[in-house]
């Protein structure tokens, strides 16, 4: 469907081989994208530090979504691609794996794409792709999913003007429901590259990313189009873990064997949980979320408050998943299983705020 990216950066999309380990280790974050009137926020910049402190070992950053805020940009040669992005990010040194959030679609996702000819770290081949790695003799897929073209855009901020961005995080209203792809012919066209990639995939463990949560107790809450459409290929595949961002938390959700990741503090965030008891109704077990209440939380979109990221460490046997807040410090962890072990009913995860004594 999509032209191959040139050849120097093929080794990213099929295989990442190590012959020192049999572990692979991932960053996930979303959600990065600064604002306009500052390009990026303190948030950011201490989750970026936090984030590098992080990065030796890492094989890539699995980057959400919403790469500039509020509207995108228009071509590969703006400058926020180093303001908001390269001055910010260099010092992780990896691949970053991006896919475009609803914000970057109100810009030109062509020009993010095209920018990855440009960047060492900026890998963005396609709008959606596939990304294979070996160590040792555990595999990875990671599945890059572009859930805009999917789904549709978010109904109230249509034009990606900052008042209806901000109109629509005081309303705290999510019209997923009324959300269509905007070209359904290209939406069926990834729904089918995308059954045919889960169908092909064999790996120890088996990722899918977008930008939209599937499930998500904050602000904006499910995506209903994904909840039609994509949990039954998660069930039917066997996919390990869904990434998500656009809501501005860190998240941890179960449901019918399911692991529900959020990530989209990586430059703000929001300690909305208005959809917690909704989803509870559903089946969906919130094992945790952050950040905790705050009185701040009404400056959340100027990035002044908190933010974070999630780690992975992928092993033969077991991946352990860490989510980190902005300062570095392990808020919580849980396990993940590979595709061919039955999954052990032992607890969901450890919060590292209640396990006093408790050392990682």
């Amino acid at each position: 469907l999509y032209p191959l990216p040139p050849l120097f950066l093929l080794f990213f999309i099929y295989s990442v081989d190590s012959s020192v380990t049999d572990s692979l280790r991932f960053l996930v974050v979303g959600d990065i994208g600064g604002i306009p009137v500052w390009e990026t926020t303190s948030v950011q910049k201490e989750v970026a530090r936090s984030m590098i402190a992080r990065s030796k070992g890492i094989k890539s950053v699995i980057n959400l979504g919403d790469n500039f805020y509020f509207t995108g940009v228009m071509s590969d040669t703006d400058p926020r691609f180093n303001t908001t992005f390269e001055d910010v990010y260099r010092e992780t040194r990896v691949p970053w794996l991006t896919i475009a959030g609803n914000h970057d679609h109100f810009g030109n996702v062509k020009a993010q794409i095209s920018y990855t000819e440009k960047s060492k770290l900026w890998y963005f081949p396609s709008p959606y792709y596939n990304v294979s790695y070996r160590a040792g003799n555990t595999t990875v897929d990671v599945v890059m999913l572009d859930t805009i073209d999917l789904c549709g855009n978010s109904v109230d901020v249509q034009s990606g003007k900052i008042w209806d961005v901000i109109k629509d995080a005081i309303k705290k209203k999510w019209n997923g429901e009324k959300m269509e792809p905007k070209n359904k012919k290209k939406a069926e066209e990834q729904w089918a590259w995308l059954e045919n990639t889960l169908n092909n995939s064999k790996s120890d463990y088996l990722f899918v990313a977008g930008h939209y949560p599937v499930y998500s107790i904050s602000s904006h809450g499910p995506t209903n189009c994904l909840v039609d459409r994509l949990i039954p290929l998660l069930k039917k595949y066997g996919v390990t873990a869904y990434f998500s961002g656009h809501d501005h938390s860190l998240q941890h959700l179960e449901s019918d064997g399911i692991t529900y990741i959020v990530s989209g503090a990586g430059s703000r965030s929001d300690q909305s949980t208005a959809y917690k008891e909704r989803l509870a109704q559903q089946g969906v077990t919130t094992c945790w979320h952050y950040p905790p209440f705050s009185l701040l939380n009404i400056l959340s979109q100027l990035g002044v408050n908190d933010g974070g990221f999630v780690e992975l460490n992928v092993r033969k046997r077991n991946t352990t998943v860490l989510y980190f807040n902005k300062e570095g410090d392990t808020k919580y962890t849980c396990t993940l299983y590979p595709r061919w072990m039955e999954r052990p009913m032992n607890g969901m995860g450890k919060s590292i705020d209640e396990e006093i004594g408790w050392e990682l």
